[in-house]
């Protein structure tokens, strides 16, 4: 699920059960913060908590004011700043070192959040989503959906699968000799220990517009199998898959493709966060590393 479809479930949720709580939209950053503008996060009256802010430091002290915001239930901007030296601000001792703008809403089954009652969309198109900060601003989203992978294989590809769920991506394992449209999805791994399949698999892939296509084994049985379609490499093509992680098992085999594709849809470099040259948040393609 989306995080976007959850924070609308917890809402939801709350509203059921016949409580209050309230929806926190980060809506600007500066410097470095745990989450960038758009990230939501829901805190119920009795303490629950869905989405995610911070590491956690922030939605504790945002649920010790509750009650003060409760009261009447009425949308604010607070900012959180932890940029100050001794990073003691409200006692919390916040492990980044940046500025968020939060926009709070209170919330119950009489005031309910714009998110709840008019944001719509399929999951599967990117949709535009505008907030209205109390001051009369705005800011506009791009929500896009999340990515749609295929996995191609038998045992070993559940653990991709799983992994890859987990990060709230859409997943298909087809059956042997299912048939499949490569256009309906993102990224494809093909390890089904089987040449054949493997081939028929790459030559339907390679004609379509999907934009990363992993291939299990040595680089040697890739040149194999595109030998046998009669095709070359290209940008989209992973092979060898995955990153170099020293993985053994299929679990950490599964962590080292899972990582490779969000690297490679984020146009990232995959390096050490220590060995960036630039902010970890840095936008710009494929940041280099020292």
């Amino acid at each position: 699920m989306h995080e976007i479809d959850k924070v609308i479930a917890a809402c939801r949720s709350v509203i059921d059960a016949g409580s209050r709580g309230v929806l926190v939209t980060v809506v600007r950053t500066e410097g470095s913060t745990y989450r960038r503008a758009g990230a939501r996060a829901v805190i119920g009256q009795d303490g629950t908590l869905a989405g995610a802010i911070s590491g956690g430091c922030l939605e504790r002290d945002m649920g010790e004011r509750l009650s003060m915001w409760l009261a009447d239930m009425t949308p604010r901007l607070v900012t959180y700043d932890s940029t100050r030296g001794d990073d003691l601000i409200f006692g919390l001792g916040l492990g980044c070192r940046g500025v968020l703008d939060l926009l709070i809403e209170p919330f119950d089954s009489t005031h309910l959040p714009r998110l709840v009652t008019d944001f719509q969309w399929n999951g599967i198109e990117p949709a535009e989503w505008t907030t209205v900060l109390p001051n009369g601003e705005t800011m506009i989203e791009i929500v896009r959906p999340p990515r749609r992978i295929v996995v191609f294989g038998a045992s070993d590809a559940e653990p991709v699968a799983q992994l890859a769920r987990a990060m709230g991506w859409l997943v298909e394992v087809p059956k042997p000799r299912a048939a499949f449209d490569a256009r309906d999805f993102d990224a494809a791994v093909v390890m089904t220990h089987n040449f054949a399949r493997d081939a028929e698999i790459l030559r339907q892939l390679l004609a379509s517009p999907i934009q990363y296509i992993g291939l299990l084994g040595p680089r040697s049985r890739g040149d194999e199998l595109l030998a046998e379609v009669g095709a070359s490499r290209d940008a989209r093509l992973h092979s060898p898959i995955g990153l170099d992680l020293g993985g053994e098992t299929p679990e950490e085999i599964a962590l080292s493709i899972v990582a490779e594709i969000q690297a490679a849809f984020e146009r990232r470099s995959a390096c050490s966060l220590r060995e960036l040259k630039t902010s970890i948040h840095e936008t710009a393609d494929k940041p280099t590393c020292a």
